[in-house]
């Protein structure tokens, strides 16, 4: 009997958290974030979810439609598009203490890499959340983006 394979972009995923599309890999002194979706927005979303989700589990988080926001980035290329989009959340985070628990990218431009999201989510309270592991920073380090019909996935090395 022969063994199903997986396709080449699902080796990683086994370590999916919970019903999400994210994971974390190892990486001497920081963590990669994997994360997939259908498309790469989809992707894109779960990435900055599972950075979210790696200071703090994001299912325990409640929505304040007071903290949601909007985040509109561009770059040069689809890794610095990556780069500014999670380096935009972070910063809302490490000014605003807003977690996110849900985003969703509105529009996503492969040809001009731009992108916009919304974030829904509330403020970070240390009496009510669980403290993980705070990101200090995104990283170009290792960055990959990988896409093929109807699948797409990221890896990404935040510094902690």
């Amino acid at each position: 009997e022969q063994q199903q394979q997986l396709p080449a972009m699902q080796v990683h995923r086994q370590g999916a958290i919970g019903q999400h599309k994210f994971e974390y890999l190892d990486h001497t002194a920081d963590v990669q974030l994997h994360a997939w979706g259908c498309s790469l927005g989809e992707a894109f979303e779960q990435a900055g979810l599972a950075m979210f989700n790696y200071m703090t589990p994001i299912d325990g988080l409640a929505v304040d439609e007071a903290c949601s926001r909007d985040v509109s980035v561009s770059g040069h290329d689809l890794q610095s598009l990556l780069f500014s989009y999670l380096d935009e959340l972070l910063f809302i985070y490490s000014t605003e203490h807003i977690m996110m628990k849900f985003i969703a990218v509105t529009s996503l431009d492969t040809v001009n890499f731009t992108l916009t999201a919304t974030g829904r989510g509330e403020k970070f309270d240390r009496c009510r959340h669980e403290c993980g592991t705070e990101v200090k920073a995104i990283t170009y380090s290792a960055m990959q983006i990988l896409q093929q019909p109807e699948d797409a996935e990221v890896f990404v090395i935040v510094d902690i």
